[in-house]
Order: C-alpha cells, then structure tokens, then sequence
C-alpha cells in the first residue's frame, strides 16, 4: 500500500481500540438509544421487502449493534470494522446464538476488499466521520464497487444541516441534549467528536454521494446532526 493512503488504523477521536473501551461502547450509547428500535425503523426507512433474500455488509460494524440483528433478517451478513476488539465484542453477543450467517472481517473503509458477488444493502452507522472528506469520497467510490447496481447505500451519521454561521449556537445546544440524557462523561466524547473527528456538511456529503454513482432517494433528520441517508446505486464507477 501507498505511504500516502490514510491510516485507518490511526487514533481519531473518541478512541474503541481498547477492550475496556470496547466494552463501554454499549453501555454508554443504550442511555439514549435503542439497537432493536432503530434496526427496525431503518427497515421501514429503506422500504426493505424480502429481507431473507438479501446480503448485507455493515461497514463499520463496532460492536454489532446493527449486524445482531440483520442475522435474523437478512440471507447473508457482513461484518466489517477497522477494530479488532469490537469485533470481538460483537462475537460474544453472537456467541450463545445458532447463527452461522454472518462473517466478520477485521478492515476498514478504504482497505476492506469485498471478495464476493456485490451485496444488495450496503449500512454504515456512526462510522463514516472517521474518515476526512477527501477519504470519504474515496471510501464512497469503493462501497460503490461492493454494491449491485439498483441496490441500496445505508448512511446514518452524524451530519451537519444548519448554516455554518450558526454552527456555536448549534453544536452548545445538541451537546447540552447528549449532557441531560447521557451525563458528563459522555458530553466529553460528544465534544472529542466535534473537535477532532471528520463530520461534515449535508451539502457536501450529497455532492459526495452522487459523484459516487448513487442517487440519494430520501434523507432524514430530527435534530440537524444525527442523518440517515436511503441511496440506491445508479452507475457502476470502477476503481
């Protein structure tokens, strides 16, 4: 590999490479929110029918929250993250379970290489801020490679949607929400995301989606930040 290409490898923010953070992940992130809940209300987000039919890659899968469940849905899962110890994490919450359809693989964004026939969903969630924008258009043009054409691109990110001039207003206002519902501790790491990892504007993002070959069906956001994205496939662009 390029010395130039970006170490995906390489702390950025909140920091899950260890176990003791690893396993944290969950415990913190269920004070306000619900796996099974958003799971289900992304299925009805995509419109998804036939589920059983179709294969799925979960780039960047953290701890499984999302892949746990699609084992039950989906024909074939894909569980994908550049750290080792949320994988494992994730494969004990599997462990007690008679699954065998899903297959994790240790890689990230831009170094996973799908070696199958391309998949029909393609999820990402709370993971594609790691990767600056310049990365995130590279990483977009790759997940097109991994998808069937007409298949679906699943974005769920934090994303900016207010003017720029309004950002300190803004961003003192969500932290404050994350403050009241998950307490001080997590405020601190929803500040490390802003301060030190890559989320971006909407307008960019949607420049980036569709000079990646997709066509963005719907987008949705309650609060300006969290973002879920429904793209499908329209133009095979190879890399």
């Amino acid at each position: 590999m390029s010395n130039w290409i970006y170490d995906e490898y390489k702390h950025c923010g909140v920091d899950y490479s260890s176990e003791e953070h690893a396993k944290k992940y969950d415990t913190e992130h269920q004070t306000f929110r619900d796996y099974e809940k958003e799971f289900n209300s992304m299925i009805e987000f995509l419109s998804l029918k036939n589920t059983h039919e179709l294969e799925v890659i979960d780039l960047g899968c953290g701890t499984g929250a999302t892949s746990v469940y699609a084992t039950k849905q989906f024909k074939k899962v894909y569980g994908v993250d550049i750290s080792d110890v949320m994988i494992s994490q994730a494969k004990k919450k599997l462990s007690d379970m008679d699954i065998s359809n899903i297959e994790f693989i240790n890689a990230g964004f831009l170094s996973y290489e799908h070696k199958n026939e391309p998949v029909d969903l393609l999820i990402t969630k709370a993971a594609f801020h790691h990767l600056p924008d310049f990365w995130k258009q590279i990483a977009l043009l790759k997940m097109n490679n991994m998808i069937r054409t007409g298949g679906i691109l699943y974005i769920h990110d934090v994303v900016f949607h207010f003017d720029a001039a309004d950002y300190k207003e803004k961003i003192d206002n969500w932290i404050s929400i994350f403050e009241k519902n998950a307490g001080a501790k997590f405020k601190e790491e929803v500040e490390t995301h802003i301060r030190d990892e890559y989320s971006t504007f909407k307008w960019i993002l949607d420049g980036m989606i569709e000079r990646a070959g997709f066509r963005i069906e719907n987008c949705r956001s309650n609060d300006e930040f969290i973002t879920e994205y429904h793209c499908v496939k329209v133009k095979n662009i190879k890399i």
